[in-house]
């Protein structure tokens, strides 16, 4: 069975050694482009019509840069250890990346039909959502209304906890495999026997990632905003913690999706992929 430890000890041997191929597409994917987007913010809170497309769109555009760059990452580290190669991740990263998008989309389909049960439990409580909306404080009698839809929603994220560690590695999948829906059903297959480790590895990932970008947030944005006028949309402090924040996340994602692949490349073994790669 894979160890947790030797995946982590490939995968910062492959950021030490390939650092210097992946960084334009790192600060292009998982920095440029989300730092632009988190400057915006600003006007996103009073946007409207016309303009709340415009954001609307950059938004998706930024989720969709960053997810073909984090397939990039992931494809460049799935390789063979002290094998992978740049041009063979870049192919993968193209010609993998509309079926990565169709994964995500049935994904999603699949959290909100699961989310749907509690949505109509919430409706069906009696609840006064319209109060609440107003900024009415819900008493606890009101609040205890929620109890099964709140029950409901507790076992949901439990439950997607354990459907995220079994597909963690569903994108090498994707990209290393050339499986679309498939995926799903073979990253369930190599996280076999693994759950409880992968769990407390995405726990302690979002717990690291909250801290780091919580406190980059409060550190730069907070110092500027009192060195600053903070007002406005384009003020100094929210641009400058925007890109701060963007520089831990690029950080945060390039140890993530070497991760992943490594975690892939462990569990199918370090056999040659020439064919699978060609």
């Amino acid at each position: 069975m894979a160890k947790i430890g030797t995946i982590w000890d490939r995968t910062v041997d492959f950021v030490r050694d390939h650092l210097g191929d992946v960084m334009p597409v790192l600060l292009a994917t998982q920095f440029a482009v989300p730092a632009i987007s988190g400057s915006l913010n600003g006007l996103r809170t009073d946007a409207s019509g016309g303009m709340a497309a415009v954001l609307g769109l950059v938004s998706l555009v930024t989720a969709l840069v960053s997810l073909w760059g984090a397939l990039y990452l992931i494809a460049f580290a799935a390789q063979p250890h002290g094998r992978e190669q740049h041009g063979v991740a870049l192919s993968l990263a193209k010609a993998r990346f509309l079926p990565l998008i169709g994964v995500s989309i049935v994904m999603m389909a699949i959290v909100g039909v699961l989310a749907l049960p509690g949505v109509i439990l919430a409706v069906a409580s009696g609840f006064d959502f319209q109060s609440a909306i107003s900024g009415v404080t819900p008493q606890p009698a009101e609040i205890a209304k929620l109890g099964g839809a709140l029950l409901y929603f507790v076992a949901l994220v439990l439950f997607l906890l354990w459907a995220s560690a079994r597909l963690l590695p569903i994108n090498a999948v994707v990209a290393s495999e050339r499986r679309g829906l498939g995926a799903i059903r073979r990253a369930f297959e190599l996280t076999r026997g693994m759950t409880l480790k992968l769990i407390g590895v995405l726990i302690l990932y979002v717990i690291v990632a909250g801290i780091a970008v919580s406190a980059t947030q409060f550190v730069v944005g907070g110092i500027l905003g009192l060195l600053t006028d903070s007002s406005g949309a384009f003020s100094l402090a929210a641009i400058a913690g925007s890109i701060a924040v963007a520089a831990v996340s690029a950080a945060l994602a390039l140890y993530q999706s070497a991760f992943v692949g490594k975690l892939y490349r462990e569990v199918v073994g370090q056999q040659d992929d020439a064919a699978v790669f060609a």
